[in-house]
Parts: C-alpha cells; sequence; structure tokens
C-alpha cells in the first residue's frame, strides 16, 4: 500500500469514527431535554418499547464499541473471514439476545431519564477519547468472538445510533439533531446491502422502483 493510500486509509477510519461521537453526543442532548423525561414511561414510536427503553436501547447500542475493545486484545488474530457490517447483522438476527433487546432495554431505563441522559453524555466522551487512540487495522470480537474491524463496528454503530435517534425525537416531537450526513449515506449503504444480501437484488429493485410488485413487509425493518 503507498503512502496515499495509507493516508486515504487514515482518513476515512478518522471519519466513520468521528460520525459515531458526533452521533452520541446528538442522542446525549437530545436525552437531555424535558420532553423526553415527560415522555419515559409513554410508548414510543418502536412498538413493545417505551420512550425510556428506547433511550436506553440506544446507549447500550453504542456503548458495545468500548465493551467489544476491552474484551478482544490489541493483536487478537481472526479465525475464518471477517464479518462486514452487512454479515454482522445477518447474524445478529439469528442471536439469542435479539428477542432479548427490549426487556433488556426497559430494564436498563429504570435508572431514570437523567441518569440515562448522563450515562449516554459520559459515553461520548468517552468513545471521543478511545476510538482515537485505537489503530486503524484494530479488530475486535462480536457475536461470540466472530470478527470485523473496528471501523465496520463503526459503521454498524452508525445505523443503531441514528435511526434510534430519529425514533427518539419522533417519539417525543423534537426535531431530529442535525449530524454529518455523511453518516446517513452510511446508513443506507449497509441497509442496502443488507436488503440485497437477505431478499436479493430483485426484490430490491422492486422496492424502490416497483413498489405496486411488493406486497411484503420491508425489505430489512431495522430494529
Amino acid at each position: 500500500m503507498n503512502g496515499s493510500s495509507l493516508t486515504s486509509s487514515a482518513n476515512e477510519s478518522a471519519a466513520v469514527r468521528s460520525m459515531v461521537v458526533e452521533a452520541v453526543e446528538a442522542a446525549a442532548e437530545l436525552m437531555s431535554r424535558p420532553s423526553v423525561g415527560a415522555a419515559w414511561d409513554n410508548p414510543s414510536a418502536l412498538a413493545g418499547m417505551t420512550v425510556g427503553g428506547l433511550a436506553a436501547h440506544l446507549v447500550r447500542a453504542a456503548g458495545a464499541t468500548i465493551a467489544y475493545l476491552d474484551r478482544t486484545p490489541v493483536d487478537a488474530e481472526p479465525e475464518g473471514d471477517l464479518l462486514t457490517p452487512v454479515t454482522y447483522f445477518h447474524a445478529a438476527l439469528d442471536s439469542p439476545i435479539h428477542e432479548q433487546i427490549k426487556q433488556v432495554s426497559e430494564d436498563e431505563s429504570a435508572i431514570g431519564h437523567q441518569a440515562t441522559a448522563a450515562k449516554c453524555a459520559e459515553l461520548a466522551a468517552k468513545l471521543g477519547r478511545r476510538l482515537g487512540d485505537e489503530p486503524a487495522d484494530r479488530l475486535i470480537g462480536a457475536l461470540g468472538g466472530r470478527m470485523l474491524t473496528l471501523d465496520d463496528f463503526c459503521r454498524t454503530r452508525l445505523i443503531e445510533v441514528l435511526l434510534h435517534l430519529d425514533d427518539l425525537s419522533v417519539s417525543v416531537g423534537e426535531r431530529r439533531p442535525e449530524t454529518n450526513p455523511s453518516g446517513v449515506a452510511v446508513v443506507i449503504d449497509i441497509v442496502g446491502g443488507i436488503a440485497r444480501h437477505i431478499h436479493g437484488d430483485w426484490k430490491v429493485a422492486y422496492a424502490l422502483a416497483r413498489s405496486e410488485r411488493v406486497g411484503d413487509p420491508p425489505v430489512f425493518p431495522v430494529f
């Protein structure tokens, strides 16, 4: 790899990590608003989750980055192919924890509105420090130890944080906080890849350009 490619790779790595930190900061600011506290025990825009449960789920999803970094040695070697953001989410659908997410989130929201908002702000600060210190080629283990690059895991966090940031905004009638538009582009790229992986290219093409031919639910309803 030449010097130009190394610089490009480092810049891309810094950019995706920065977008995750920015998104979590935006989530912390939104969570701190009185409207979120007032609606804490009310149903959210996601079926089966309260506003508090949704907020706690967002914090847990973002915090997984730190948890996985802590449990994966810097010199860890992968066994088999690395996961990509697309194959990560496909594998996550079959994970036992997937069915437990709602209850775990509701349990964690019991600390209350202010404590959850403060936890999110603390996490944003910790991510800012930690992600800046990790090398561009850092690997982490997830989903039973299967590995992917830290940057690809950060891309999966953009899906979790940005979509649930929007869910939380809708839930309390607030305008969605502005974040780097490149983050949404990452989300679209991964969700499109997941839909192609699960349903095939023609089903996705129909969903985008021939909706009258698609009588099924969305090709990938992100939870």
